[in-house]
């Protein structure tokens, strides 16, 4: 039976952050973590704090790199920036995992939250073409939300399949100012 977040996203899991490949290798151990996963999910989606934070207390290693595929009609960017992500990002959004679902439905503290659990090996996990979460925040306009990625080690550098870097995504001139004071930094110790 599947939660209302599995019906909603598609229901499809995976654990393993390192691909957009779906396998699913069974047994007990698998459906467990397909609970935990939809658990996570859906309390993100309910934007459920608490619950959120207590799972990432438990489950820490498995949640941050634990990636969920939305249905096409379910999670979409939001329509003032439609145009712009499809062009930059591309439309295909793959499997995400809870911060990059948590930025693209605007539910920013949470993202922050899993962000704090984040390994830094994971904050620049890749999602659709090539995107990162640093992407996704650059282009939704969150400023906030960019300083957390910044100050948590994402790649400001990294291009996506459509050869596109942060830069490229904004012209917001609190985010550029962002950007290209973490640029100056990384010169810095160069």
């Amino acid at each position: 039976m599947l939660s209302s977040i599995g019906k909603l996203l598609g229901s499809r899991t995976e654990l393993d952050g390192s691909n957009d490949s779906l396998g699913t290798a069974g047994g007990a151990a698998n459906e467990a973590s397909e609970v935990l996963i939809n658990e996570f999910f859906t309390a993100i989606h309910e934007q459920d704090t608490e619950a959120v934070r207590r799972l990432l207390v438990d489950h820490k290693t498995d949640l941050t790199r634990a990636r969920f595929k939305p249905e096409p009609q379910t999670v979409r960017f939001p329509s003032d920036v439609e145009r712009d992500a499809y062009t930059l990002l591309g439309a295909y959004l793959g499997p995400l995992t809870g911060l990059q679902y948590s930025i693209l439905t605007g539910r920013d503290s949470i993202a922050k939250d899993i962000l704090d659990s984040t390994f830094e090996q994971d904050v620049d996990a890749r999602f659709g073409n090539g995107n990162t979460a640093l992407h996704l925040a650059v282009l939704l306009g969150a400023p906030a939300m960019v300083s957390a990625l910044i100050e948590r080690g994402a790649d400001i550098n990294l291009k996506n399949k459509r050869g596109y870097s942060v830069v490229d995504m904004s012209d917001n001139p609190d985010i550029l100012r962002l950007l290209q004071s973490r640029a100056e930094e990384d010169e810095d110790t160069q």
